[in-house]
């Protein structure tokens, strides 16, 4: 999804969201084990994806995906790349797939859901699911807040001011968009880590908050070429043919309870 940093400012003051500032962003993501598969769901304001991730309890063996609620006509295309997957041993640091798999080369937020499924294979658990809520930003000068829990329990809560952590103070002025993964992967491990990188991406998504995208419904895709390149539906020869879908948007500030239900 857009954010501030990639719409002309034209564009942002045209479809600028005049309710923002009132409630939250809330993404789910749900991770599931079963023998020989590994099931993943996410479900946020703008996005509701499913993926599917078969094995032979070593390596990767298919890769199946839905996209139940997108942002542009394109994002279905996204599926065939993440066949890349197939045959990449399960227990592969996130840190080599990315290379071997290029995350430009995929949906954003599809690309994640499957590396996460990826990771939650050998887990203790068989279900685990992560919350994430990013409140509006103050109208008036304060913080916004961004928490992340797993299984209900609270692994991280920022308080951001814009783009950076203010709360708590050992990691305060750290950037939670550009430049998050340099200071992030030395500050963090395990799920911590994960739990992390998780909560930044939200961050990303919920500046889409910001804009009523419902007033581009329609519309061709390219409005800034600034975007070419940074994922599969803005890649040169898909983004050419994508249109914004009509209807995508969903608002769950005050109905978390909708969420994964993909209604």
């Amino acid at each position: 999804m857009a954010h501030m940093n990639d719409l002309s400012t034209a564009m942002s003051e045209r479809i600028t969201n005049p309710r923002y500032g009132d409630g939250c962003y809330r993404r789910r993501i749900q991770l599931e084990q079963q023998p020989g598969a590994l099931s993943g769901s996410l479900e946020d304001d703008c996005h509701g994806f499913r993926v599917r991730i078969t094995h032979d309890d070593k390596v990767v063996t298919g890769v199946e995906a839905d996209t139940l609620r997108i942002p542009l006509s394109s994002c279905p295309g996204a599926i065939e790349p993440l066949q890349q997957l197939i045959g990449i041993t399960l227990a592969t640091p996130t840190s080599e797939i990315v290379v071997r798999v290029p995350p430009r080369q995929n949906c954003t937020h599809l690309y994640d859901l499957a590396l996460l499924t990826m990771a939650h294979a050998g887990h203790e658990s068989r279900l685990r699911e992560y919350d994430i809520t990013v409140s509006d930003m103050p109208r008036e000068a304060g913080h916004s807040v961004a928490e992340i829990a797993l299984n209900g329990d609270k692994l991280h809560r920022w308080e951001l001011e814009w783009i950076h952590i203010a709360e708590p103070a050992e990691l305060a002025g750290r950037p939670v968009l550009n430049g998050f993964a340099a200071w992030a992967n030395k500050t963090f491990s395990g799920l911590q880590q994960e739990a992390a990188f998780a909560l930044s991406k939200g961050v990303f998504v919920a500046l889409a908050r910001m804009y009523d995208l419902s007033k581009i419904d329609g519309e061709p895709a390219l409005h800034d070429e600034a975007r070419l390149g940074v994922c599969y539906s803005y890649s040169k020869g898909v983004v050419e043919g994508a249109v914004r879908l009509p209807d995508s948007v969903r608002d769950f500030s005050n109905t978390p309870e909708q969420l994964l239900k993909f209604l």
